[in-house]
């Protein structure tokens, strides 16, 4: 709006009452014909005066209203801005406290493997479809090696199979190309631990009158030379017998989630694997 005009109505009202006041002042002189003009401008000018007051009234308020819902808007969204900071600082927060608990996880598996680690953080998966590895933070610059077993909260991960300056490489154990001995801990049954691709193994050479349930743990059986014995492979999903052959059909499930591996553990004191 611009000054004139928002001055205009008040400059008419002003005007009106000074005619007014001038009239009613000349009628004091109690003239017949000021009166007759007196009553005629009254009744001309109080609408008008009532109408210009009102309208007045109205765009003071819609005026008082519209910097009323602008101081609004701006603290609406300051307070959105700040909702936004807090859900962060929450975001983070909780983050933080997830990974506190896989560290401590991993810690108190250091202490039960008593054994020399390094530390990794896992910055990729291999993107082939025909292999399961994942690329580590951690190389021969900290004492990485081929062969070295990887270890997560969970259990076993998988093996070094190339080792770089600042990366190594670890060949999972659901990999297709993967194979360990293990053992089934209840009942000390043994099998080679396959990998089958996805995230399954399957426990090879089981015959058909061992005995093995759903259920059981599966461990390294410590031969081979590259899994400590003892630490955890995974569980038995599935087991059948119906099969050609004298093997069972054996189905474990890593104990490890294979497919979200964020911090894991480089055992430094196991003995070398033969060939990748």
């Amino acid at each position: 709006m611009r000054p004139r005009t928002r001055l205009r109505s008040p400059l008419i009202v002003a005007l009106s009452l000074l005619l007014i006041f001038t009239v009613l002042s000349l009628s004091l002189k109690r003239m017949p014909l000021m009166k007759t003009v007196e009553a005629f401008l009254v009744s001309v000018s109080a609408p008008l005066l009532k109408g210009l007051q009102s309208a007045a009234g109205a765009v003071s308020r819609v005026w008082r209203g519209y910097f009323y819902l602008m101081g609004v808007q701006q603290e609406n969204q300051e307070l959105k801005r700040r909702l936004e900071e807090y859900r962060q600082k929450d975001a983070r927060f909780e983050e933080t406290l997830l990974a506190l608990g896989r560290l401590e996880a991993l810690l108190n598996l250091k202490k039960q493997i008593a054994l020399p680690v390094i530390g990794a953080r896992v910055i990729a998966y291999d993107p082939s479809l025909w292999s399961r590895c994942a690329l580590v933070d951690q190389g021969k610059e900290q004492g990485v090696r081929l062969g070295l077993p990887v270890l997560a909260s969970g259990g076993i991960v998988g093996r070094v199979v190339d080792a770089y300056s600042g990366y190594a490489k670890v060949m999972l154990i659901v990999d297709r190309n993967s194979a360990a001995d293990a053992v089934v801990q209840r009942t000390r049954v043994r099998g080679i631990l396959q990998g089958k691709g996805g995230n399954r193994c399957s426990l090879e050479y089981v015959p058909k009158n061992a005995d093995v349930v759903v259920g059981d743990l599966v461990v390294a059986s410590g031969l081979g030379g590259i899994y400590p014995a003892g630490l955890i492979f995974g569980r038995i999903t599935q087991a059948s017998k119906k099969t050609g052959g004298v093997f069972q059909e054996v189905e474990v499930t890593p104990a490890a989630d294979l497919s979200a591996l964020e911090e894991v553990l480089i055992v430094k004191a196991a003995k070398l694997a033969l060939t990748p």
